[in-house]
């Protein structure tokens, strides 16, 4: 009964200190992402990465790459057009012989990447777009003057289900430019 004892204490103690490193790194994330961090991953089509230093703290820049930027403000200038869809997008890229990330753009990354506030020029309109949809923004309403993209992440209340929704998400100002100006963007 004394070893059963003793092992049940290690094993709370084992679960206590695997809740607190989760919360720990938990919350590390939504600090990085306050701040405007890239999170990792692959940079979206149109940006490249650079290895860059925001607060002392070494992260990554997206940096405009000049081809494919023109390629996704292209994109957006098309989708503008009241006549053209998603179809029409798609096959103008194929027939352009133009990948993305080294495939053909398809309709559900088009439809992704056109709903991506990483691309738009953030000005007072997408404040107040952003605002009317429940965002949760972090920066103040002059930051927004119409140069940097913006990160969107999932806030930690939002619920499963809800990725269509932007109501309880986080909108943040990055350090980068944004390459398609607002009118566009929310046409």
């Amino acid at each position: 009964p004394m070893g059963r004892a003793m092992l049940n204490i290690c094993i709370v103690f084992a679960q206590l200190e695997r809740e607190t490193i989760q919360k720990r790194v938990t919350d590390a994330y939504y600090s990085r992402c306050l701040k405007g961090f890239h999170m990792s991953g692959q940079a979206p089509y149109g940006y490249q990465l650079e290895p860059t230093v925001v607060e002392g703290i070494r992260t990554k820049k997206m940096v405009a790459d000049p081809v494919a930027a023109d390629h996704v403000r292209l994109m957006f200038e098309m989708y503008a057009q009241p006549t053209t869809s998603y179809g029409d997008i798609t096959r103008y890229f194929a027939e352009q012989g133009i990948l993305f990330h080294g495939k053909e753009l398809i309709r559900p990354t088009l439809a992704q990447m056109l709903r991506n506030p990483v691309y738009v020029q953030a000005d007072l309109d997408v404040y107040e777009f952003f605002k009317s949809q429940g965002t949760v923004l972090v920066n103040d309403v002059a930051d927004f003057t119409g140069m940097n993209g913006c990160y969107l992440y999932q806030g930690r209340d939002v619920k499963p289900g809800k990725a269509q929704s932007l109501k309880d998400q986080m909108l943040v100002l990055a350090p980068h430019e944004g390459i398609v100006p607002s009118d566009i963007w929310l046409a």
